[in-house]
Formats: C-alpha cells, sequence, structure tokens
C-alpha cells in the first residue's frame, strides 16, 4: 500500500513536467499566429527618405521581431528596398490581453556604404524581457509596451509605445 502514493505522486510530477516542457497556450491558442507588420515612420535626410517597418511573427511559443528600411532618393529611385538591419528572437508566453516576450538573441545589420546594401543580421545572445498588453481585432494587432514605464503607452521612444500591426500571413 505504500506504492499508491509514491505512484500516484510521481504520475503527478509528470504531468506537471509535460506541462512546463510545453510552455502553456501559444500564439495559435489566442490568434496571434502568423507575421504581422507596421509602418514605424518616415524621417526625411540628406540622402532622401527614409522609411522603417517592424514585423513580428509568432509560432507556436516563440516570436522573431525585425526592423527594416527602405531608403528612397530626392529624384524618387529607390537607394535600397525593404532591407532587414536588426531582429531579435525569443520565447513569448501569450494570455489574453497580456504577454510577455524573453529575448534569447538579437542582432544587427551593417550598412555599406560604397554598395548601398545592408550585411547579414549578425545574432548574438542576449536575455531580455518584455510586458506587452494587446488587442487583436481582425486583421489588426495592436501592442502596447510601456518603454519609460511612465504608466501610459502614448510616448514615443525611438518608435512608438503603441503600434498597430496588420496580418500578412
Amino acid at each position: 500500500m505504500k506504492r499508491f502514493p509514491l505512484m500516484l505522486f510521481m504520475a503527478f510530477l509528470a504531468l506537471v513536467l509535460a506541462a512546463c516542457q510545453s510552455g502553456g497556450p501559444g500564439a495559435e491558442d489566442f490568434g496571434l499566429a502568423g507575421t504581422w507588420e507596421a509602418e514605424l515612420g518616415t524621417e526625411k535626410q540628406n540622402s532622401g527618405t527614409l522609411k522603417t517597418k517592424g514585423q513580428v511573427t509568432f509560432s507556436g511559443n516563440t516570436y522573431k521581431y525585425s526592423w527594416h528600411k527602405k531608403l528612397i532618393a530626392e529624384d524618387g529611385s529607390v537607394v535600397y528596398d525593404w532591407s532587414e538591419t536588426s531582429r531579435e528572437t525569443g520565447s513569448v508566453s501569450v494570455s489574453p490581453e497580456y504577454m510577455e516576450w524573453t529575448a534569447n538573441s538579437y542582432g544587427t545589420a551593417e550598412y555599406n556604404e560604397g554598395t548601398q546594401s545592408w550585411s547579414a543580421v549578425d545574432m548574438k545572445s542576449t536575455t531580455n524581457d518584455y510586458a506587452i498588453y494587446y488587442t487583436l481585432e481582425g486583421d489588426k494587432l495592436t501592442l502596447k509596451e510601456d518603454y519609460n514605464l511612465d504608466g501610459d503607452f502614448d510616448d514615443v521612444i525611438g518608435m512608438p509605445e503603441t503600434v498597430v500591426y496588420t496580418k500578412k500571413e
């Protein structure tokens, strides 16, 4: 009879470990799976107009967040088209209206003036945590992150604290 409590405990422990390994509900469980994109800004420069966009991809319990740039010369010609200039990858934990991102790698690309092109993104190990509130309405995903921790989501610190993304795939 002493074996029964031990076997019961072992079964419980196996269930707990299996639940932890699965990582809990994934992006698919909340309709977030896929690629989402948003224009983050346009800036006039001496060399033309620089456009920036962000692209976030959710799959299971992972995310990839990429930043892309496009430079349009004064005469309207494209100096370089949408080029990935930085990327972050990691795990995501999702619940209704709230998610946490834990980055495990981040990288940037280098711009070569001579060839007017970007290098491949050079990824390095990193650890950062992000608390993000979200709303999903059809093909629109709004992400809100309080970068400066002032209790609101209406500031622009490099990029806006509130960004509306459109589903791409």
